[in-house]
């Protein structure tokens, strides 16, 4: 098959193959990544406006903004550029992109596999089109010496991308819906190890939220971290969702630590490692540590309200509230209606000894959510007569109809001795115990347990999760 390379900075392109090369070092990517930039080498210097782009690569067909975006950040993956220190590919505001390397070379190029070259790169336009039709929705998986590097094809990271949206929802219906979106990428793109961690990193969030026991999602979590890791044996997403199963199902700290340092190693852009590991240095009491992860996860995501409210947990449970307190305020700029960050300021103020500021944020969070004015003054009339421990009595006493707001035990055992019933409270401990839920990472840090500390059931309980033992595992 004709193969002429087009230089593109310090790579070559071969149209017709869908193959960059740099030295030694050989990357595939899917056809309308290939057509993509072709079209923004023979423009080189110049700004490719989104239309332009869809007509020339999509010929007419309607696609998103979402999908050119996916392909962009496909192409940018493919030759190691960044968006925000663009080498290859600038993103022009509200105009489109332009490639900023050094001018390409139309003249022929030798192909590495002995093919004959081509004049120019407008020629392979009709070879490329014949050989989507072929390939369409094909993903590569490298092998070569260098690298092995797998460019996700843009209907799946588009998909994949969702599941990240929709498992920061923290509802069932979220959860049920980031599901839906990994097993869609997947399915578009079987040899993407980051749809296979993101099926993976979904189990585990449903595990320890209360959604799923335990004993069903582990296997399955722990089956889908590994399988991006046969994958791609250097995947970074393989590596974050194996360190986050490791935490959150086996309580193994050292194990999970090594796996999310490994992530991070192998893509130091990769927010959900600097996520999991925000979660295990706190639960391991490190809580500079853990404010330095999560200020880095917020800072790779800064539009996701979730970022900062898990920057302000953090924060909070190492005692830092005005720091905390500065994150949610930040979270309630972007979203003012966010119940987790009312119900996280509310929680991070009665940790500072503020209850009634404490309150109104638990109210204004139930307000928001849609909480009908007779039952916010029913609750009114129970702070005034029992405090935040008669709220959360009150609270407990409300019918669970099994809708978006899940409880685990570790979560039931959380309001309880908040409410000032520590019996009750070590029975719902024991009872995560059981079930070996993920939760139970935290209990050695979790505020709310300080008043369990002296008993000797708490002290039981706390030295198992710290071993990462208990007795049936």
């Amino acid at each position: 098959m004709p193969g002429g390379g087009i230089g593109a900075g310090d790579w070559t392109a071969f149209p017709s193959r869908n193959l960059l090369v740099r030295g030694s070092e050989e990357v595939r990517i899917e056809p309308r990544v290939m057509d993509v930039l072709v079209h923004l080498l023979e423009r080189s210097g110049a700004v490719a406006s989104k239309e332009e782009l869809v007509a020339s690569v999509w010929q007419g067909r309607f696609v998103t903004d979402d999908v050119l975006s996916v392909t962009i950040y496909a192409l940018r993956k493919a030759l190691g550029d960044d968006a925000r220190r663009p080498r290859y590919i600038e993103t022009v505001s509200r105009r489109g992109y332009r490639w900023i390397a050094p001018a390409p070379s139309l003249a022929p190029a030798p192909d590495p596999a002995g093919g004959h070259p081509v004049p120019s790169a407008r020629r392979t336009v009709a070879a490329i089109a014949a050989l989507a039709l072929s390939a369409a929705g094909a993903a590569w998986m490298l092998t070569s010496p260098g690298r092995h590097r797998h460019v996700p094809t843009p209907e799946g990271q588009e998909a994949y991308a969702r599941g990240r949206f929709f498992l920061d929802q923290r509802s069932v219906h979220g959860w049920q819906q980031a599901l839906e979106q990994f097993r869609r990428a997947v399915a578009l793109d079987p040899q993407s190890p980051a749809a296979q961690a993101g099926l993976a990193d979904s189990y585990t969030a449903m595990s320890d939220f209360g959604v799923a026991s335990p004993a069903e999602m582990r296997p399955r979590a722990f089956q889908a971290a590994r399988r991006a890791l046969e994958i791609d044996s250097e995947s970074a997403e393989g590596y974050e969702a194996l360190g986050r199963a490791e935490l959150l199902f086996d309580w193994e700290f050292s194990r999970a630590d090594r796996s999310l340092k490994r992530a991070m190693v192998l893509d130091p852009d990769y927010m959900p490692a600097y996520q999991s590991m925000a979660w295990l240095e706190s639960a391991r009491g490190r809580f500079s540590e853990a404010a330095a992860a999560g200020r880095r996860a917020r800072q790779l995501d800064p539009v996701n309200t979730a970022r900062y409210t898990e920057l302000a947990w953090v924060l909070a449970l190492g005692g830092r509230y005005d720091e905390a307190l500065r994150e949610i305020d930040r979270a309630l700029q972007l979203n003012a209606r966010s119940f987790e960050t009312h119900l996280m300021k509310g929680w991070t103020r009665e940790l500072a000894g503020r209850p009634d500021a404490a309150f109104a944020a638990y109210r204004e969070g139930l307000r928001v959510a849609g909480a009908p004015d007779d039952a916010l003054r029913r609750i009114d009339e129970v702070y005034r007569s029992g405090g935040l421990a008669g709220y959360y009595r009150g609270w407990l006493a409300q019918p669970r109809t099994g809708g978006s707001t899940p409880m685990s035990d570790t979560f039931r055992a959380m309001v309880l001795a908040r409410a000032g019933e520590p019996d009750r409270a070590l029975d719902a401990l024991e009872e995560a115990l059981k079930k070996h839920e993920g939760a139970l990472a935290w209990v050695n840090v979790e505020p709310s347990f300080r008043p369990l500390h002296a008993d000797p059931r708490f002290q039981r309980i706390a030295a198992m999760v710290h071993t990462g033992k208990t007795g049936d595992r």
